[in-house]
Order: C-alpha cells, then structure tokens, then sequence
C-alpha cells in the first residue's frame, strides 16, 4: 500500500511540474491549450453530436484555464475601468468571460481534423507581452493565419492568453471599439445586460 501511494505521489508531483512549467513557457501553453482542447473535442466527439452545447464544458475546463479574462475584461473596459464599481467590475468580468465561452465554442464546435501548426516564439525571456504565430490548415489545404497574444503575470511568472488576432484583427480591439462608446452612452451596466443577453442567445 505505501508502495502504491508512493508512486501515485510521484506521478502528482511530475504532473505539477510539468504544469507549472508549461504556464512559464507561453509557447508550451499554446501547446497544451492545442493538444488537450482537440483531444478532447475528438475524444468526446458522440456526445457532441449529441449536445452541441457541450463544447462550452470542454472550454471551460481545457481552455480557460490558459486564459487570462479578467485581464481581457479589463481592457475592453479600458478608461471606463476607473468609473465603475467592484460589483460591476465583477459581473462584466462574469459576462465576457461567458461570452468567450460562448464565442470560441461557435468555433471550436466547427472543428473537424484542420492541422494545427504554431511557429513557437523563443524571444520572451525578458518580455512581458508576446505574440505566438498559429497557422491553421483545413481539408482544402485553406490556411488561417492567426495569433495568440500571451501575458506573463508579474507576481507568479505564468503566461495566460489574453488576446486573439484572427488574419490581422484583434478580438479584444474589435470588442473594446465596439463596448466603448456604449459604455460612455448607456453606462457599463447596460453593457452587462447586453453581454448577458448575447449569451443567452448563444
């Protein structure tokens, strides 16, 4: 029995380990977000066929984790940040945290065997903000060019995503362009209910 508990104490601490050194290489993030996100989806093919919704759990559970949204929520808020109060902040970071799920399971649920190639960035070491290169190649040998913009925590070292460029144009540009003048209009709880709408739809 110690033997057994032993080896399963190992296995844990080689698992943290190799997570821990994932999150401080953006590039090996892409990598594990890509592996375990497509595995998955291939792994739990029936059941999404079945339920279509049930890429949002995928999402939830291989890819939020790599994504750093309260990040993302605060940049789309961008100078309105300082306005609001900490229960808005909370609910709008809530609401476009969803509204990734939502949005990259349209996507994701798409899916259907593309070759994933991504053009690993070795000039991060003394960054705090970089851009990794994916290409992505479909049936009809189609590519996509995207990128992933990574930022390094300052407190733990770890790189999350935090924003996604899609043939040239950011997400979080395209969405702080599109929120900014609501906010200065109608005010960020407007812009909550909107959100929450928006996923409610999806």
């Amino acid at each position: 029995m110690r033997i057994i508990f032993s080896m399963l104490l190992s296995l844990c601490t080689l698992f943290v380990n190799a997570e821990q050194e994932t999150i401080a290489d953006p590039n090996q993030v892409l990598h594990s977000v890509a592996v375990n996100t497509f595995a998955r989806i291939d792994a739990d093919k029936q059941q999404l066929e079945e339920q279509p919704n049930y890429i949002k759990v995928i999402i939830e559970e291989e890819l939020i984790p790599y994504f750093d949204y309260k990040y993302a929520s605060y940049k789309v808020m961008g100078s309105h940040l300082k306005k609001t109060t900490k229960e808005q902040r909370d609910a709008f970071v809530v609401a476009f945290k969803s509204y990734l799920i939502n949005a990259y399971g349209h996507i994701l649920v798409e899916y259907d065997q593309q070759e994933i190639e991504i053009l690993d960035n070795n000039h991060f070491k003394d960054k705090k903000i970089v851009s990794v290169p994916v290409r992505i190649r479909d049936k009809n040998n189609q590519v996509t060019q995207i990128a992933f913009k990574l930022r390094k925590n300052k407190k733990n070292g770890e790189w999350k995503v935090f924003d996604v460029i899609a043939e040239g144009i950011s997400m979080l540009n395209t969405k702080q362009s599109e929120f900014n003048d609501l906010i200065y209009k109608q005010g960020i709880d407007h812009v909550i209910e909107l959100l929450n709408k928006k996923n409610s739809e999806f």
